[in-house]
């Protein structure tokens, strides 16, 4: 079975990396979608409280996780866990430092703990607001140093994470979702396993697209 076909199938396991404001909300609606999924985090106390079904989110209340995820979903700080994952989202922050430049060390050791425990098949997508040119360029380099190649071994794509805090009205499921594949496969594979939760995924021609386009967005909104 592909994993176009396992993503449609729900047999997918999705896997869910940073515990915030960006991935506890896709953890909540992949396992209300009918996936297995498995957070990570760093942060032993967001994964103890998880655990408990409690939340540290202010607008993301303990009842909402104790009624949508339930024995579909693990919180770990267990990287090595990774290669059970299928699908790998990678929702970590890129802070800006004291010059003004984004603080890429998130993402990329990330990227580094993924590269340990890649194997073939895998979706991986990074979701953190960056420059053009970092999925598909210095991430793809890490991912590809022990042989195995983007677009034929796994598949790579940039989403980027569109979340608005506290508003009631727009969420994950109704706000339009950018998506841009190394290859058609890739955009194929990351396409169809957010269609699953998302209303209206909007396919673009690169990650480099992607990028720029989440960029805009927030340039204009600043």
């Amino acid at each position: 079975m592909s994993l176009v076909e396992k993503i449609i199938a729900k047999q997918a396991r999705v896997g869910v990396i940073g515990l915030g404001y960006v991935g506890l909300p896709l953890v909540i609606e992949f396992c209300r979608a009918g996936f297995t999924v498995t957070g990570f985090d760093v942060d032993e106390k967001k994964v103890a409280s998880l655990r408990r079904r409690e939340s540290y989110i202010r607008h993301i209340d303990s009842s909402l996780l104790k009624k949508e995820i339930n024995g579909n979903f693990t919180p770990t700080s267990d990287f090595k866990c990774l290669a059970e994952a299928d699908c790998i989202l990678i929702c970590v922050p890129t802070p800006l430092d004291r010059n003004r430049e984004p603080d890429m060390r998130y993402v990329f050791n990330t990227t580094r703990v993924i590269a340990k425990n890649l194997r073939p098949g895998q979706l991986v997508v990074l979701e953190s607001t960056t420059y053009p040119g970092t999925t598909d360029g210095d991430m793809r380099k890490i991912l590809e140093a022990d042989g195995m190649k983007a677009g034929r071994d796994f598949h790579l794509a940039f989403s980027p994470e569109r979340e608005d805090p506290n508003n009631k009205n727009f969420g994950v499921r109704n706000i339009p979702k950018l998506v841009g594949g190394y290859t058609p496969a890739c955009l194929e594979a990351a396409k169809t396993l957010y269609e699953t939760i998302v209303e209206r995924v909007v396919p673009v021609s690169s990650p480099r697209v992607a990028e720029a386009a989440k960029l805009l967005e927030n340039i204009y909104r600043s």
